[in-house]
């Protein structure tokens, strides 16, 4: 009888894929802290780490823009600045929170999306479960929302800093009705998105 030699089993093989699966969740948890950290440190920065840039430069335009507003109506004297103040501080706590919670959930998807393509050898389309959280993540990086916030940011910096004559008038007329409908059109989408949530619920 001819006996067939049969290849050798390479025993190390497994062992190195084994070492490979039970380190990328402490890489992944490491890309993560240091994105969370960097965010926490300047908003905005733990975005740009994970090649996020249009989100995180968002951020950094919303801080900037934040802090132009509130040195600004600071300076003057107008009857809306007491309010409007109040507000305006409130909303840099506000990004500043809300861009620390964005990037860890950001960094989960843009982990586990990293992981099929490169360690998995799987494609760039993501998966049904990953595709509502991908497409709410990538819509501001791929859309044209992000060039008119810079556009209208932009200007609105170079009129807090010009302090011209004609804009603080208009803002003494006009400002007190303009900051009660921003207010009444906050209410109503927020409103309305529970509604909606409501409704798809019952559906279900």
């Amino acid at each position: 009888m001819v006996s067939k030699k049969q290849p050798k089993k390479q025993k190390n093989q497994p062992r190195k894929n084994k070492n490979m699966t039970q380190n990328k969740p402490i890489r992944n948890r490491t890309h993560k802290f240091l994105a969370g950290l960097l965010s926490a440190i300047i908003p905005g920065m733990g975005h740009i780490y994970l090649r996020l840039y249009m989100r995180g430069l968002t951020f950094m335009l919303l801080i900037l823009l934040d802090l132009s507003a509130l040195l600004y109506f600071s300076s003057i004297g107008i009857q809306i600045n007491v309010p409007l103040l109040i507000l305006l501080a409130l909303c840099i706590p506000i990004i500043y929170f809300y861009n620390v919670y964005d990037v860890l959930q950001s960094a989960d998807w843009v982990m586990m999306r990293r992981r099929r393509v490169n360690v998995l050898g799987g494609s760039d389309k993501p998966e049904p479960n990953e595709r509502a959280a991908g497409e709410a993540l990538m819509v501001w990086e791929r859309g044209i929302s992000f060039g008119l916030l810079l556009i209208v940011g932009g200007a609105l910096m170079v009129l807090f800093f010009r302090k011209p004559r004609w804009f603080q008038e208009v803002l003494a007329l006009y400002g007190g009705y303009v900051f009660a409908v921003l207010l009444i059109i906050g209410g109503l989408i927020i409103f309305g998105r529970e509604i909606w949530g409501m409704l798809r619920k019952t559906k279900v």
